[in-house]
């Protein structure tokens, strides 16, 4: 004999993937429209959330094979065929979506680990490069495919309900299985998948959270050479009160203005890889003499927005919370307390100030002097998690290094 309703794992499987699967809809199809700064972590927790869709998923399938379930309706053969096929292609998108993702994740150029809801490590598929775009096209067919089958398995529940088949009750609780509580469940059930799917939608919309606009003015340096996946370190804005007024300069310390054409870039590892960046929008004051290095001083504010990897992912990623979080610090500021003569060149004794922390970072350069020309080379070493950049899975100095090498050089004339 054939039971009468499905077993409580199913019905408890069924209704579990229902919200999942409307809220995994919901925040796929909101994650090109997100700001930066939560852009990444969306995109982490769609992948967290595809995971569990695809374990649970199987789960069902097991259950739908091993367990004995109510016999079919009596309809007509194109209704029934109807039924199973949608049944069928459901169990495809629940599984072959999951899978799809995963392959884009692990064909991807740039490979970012995914740690699931932050806490277990996924693994890579072992899958070639060429599977990616096939990938990618099937991807984002399932989402689709999704949105019609449910609207055709809901359509076809309603249907049978309104005939007062009460197919619906075979998937209830047992307390709500019968008319007119029945009803009253149905109803909360789609209140409830749209709830998830809204939720989707709008999960990591978070207020204040948009890209801060550019810099009013900056220089615009060169390319530096693009490179693998995320790195370095930077951060917020120090006061304009760190810097010393005008009334502070001596005759003998000139003021300099930055020319267009230099170039602010970082240097890191990433899993073995060099990681090579730039910053496209950042000022300087500089008030500089050989002859009154007591009285100099230099003073650097970096956009962080303006970081380019050659990447765009990648770039969202080092915009995102986990580096720069540039919707709450959206400046870096280098302030040189003290400038002294070193062999050849100069060290600026000075203070970073970065994700809310401030901390000493000495800056080495050249300079040759021409007239009211100058141009100037230096380097510095940042130790991003002194500074807190690079939080969770990114917090692993053998996945990226720790040091960060900055390196500028620019060409100035005196005002």
């Amino acid at each position: 004999m054939r039971p009468q309703r499905y077993s409580a794992v199913a019905i408890l499987l069924h209704w579990a993937l229902a919200l999942l699967l409307l809220f995994q809809l919901g925040l796929g199809w909101a994650l090109e429209d997100l700001p930066r700064s939560t852009l990444f972590a969306a995109f982490q927790f769609h992948k967290s959330v595809g995971i569990l869709i695809l374990v649970l998923s199987l789960a069902r399938l097991g259950v739908r094979l091993a367990v004995q379930r109510p016999a079919a309706l009596d309809a007509s053969p194109a209704a029934r065929a109807l039924a199973g096929a949608v049944h069928l292609l459901l169990y495809g998108v629940m599984i072959v979506g999951p899978i799809s993702g995963w392959i884009l994740v692990s064909t991807a150029r740039v490979k970012l680990p995914t740690l699931l809801f932050g806490l277990i490590p996924l693994p890579h598929l072992p899958v070639g490069m060429a599977m990616h775009a096939p990938a990618e096209v099937i991807h984002g067919l399932v989402g689709w495919l999704l949105a019609g089958l449910f609207v055709l398995h809901v359509a076809g529940a309603l249907r049978h309900h309104l005939l007062r088949d009460d197919v619906i009750g075979r998937m209830m609780p047992q307390a709500v299985a019968r008319r007119p509580a029945l009803t009253v469940a149905a109803i909360a059930a789609l209140a409830a998948c749209a709830a998830a799917f809204f939720a989707g939608s709008a999960s990591y919309r978070r207020a204040g959270a948009t890209p801060q606009p550019p810099a009013a003015a900056a220089p615009a340096p060169e390319a530096l050479p693009a490179a693998a996946p995320a790195a370095p370190a930077a951060a917020p804005t120090a006061s304009p009160s760190a810097l010393p007024s005008p009334n502070a300069t001596t005759a003998a310390v000139r003021r300099w203005r930055v020319l267009p054409g230099g170039t602010l870039g970082f240097r890191t590892d990433y899993s073995g890889e060099a990681i090579n960046g730039r910053f496209t929008r950042w000022t300087a004051d500089i008030r500089f003499s050989p002859e009154d290095l007591p009285n100099s001083r230099i003073g650097v504010d970096i956009d962080l927005a303006s970081v380019a990897t050659g990447d765009a992912e990648r770039d969202d990623t080092l915009r995102g919370d986990d580096f720069f979080g540039v919707a709450g610090h959206p400046h870096a500021r280098f302030t040189a307390t003290r400038i002294r003569k070193q062999g050849s060149g100069y060290v600026a004794d000075g203070a970073l100030t970065l994700a809310g922390l401030t901390r000493p970072v000495p800056v080495r350069f050249t300079l040759v002097i021409d007239g009211d020309r100058a141009r100037a080379a230096g380097t510095a070493t940042v130790r991003r998690l002194a500074f807190g950049v690079g939080k969770g899975q990114w917090s692993d100095a053998a996945t990226i290094a720790d040091p960060v090498a900055v390196s500028f050089r620019f060409d100035a004339s005196a005002r």
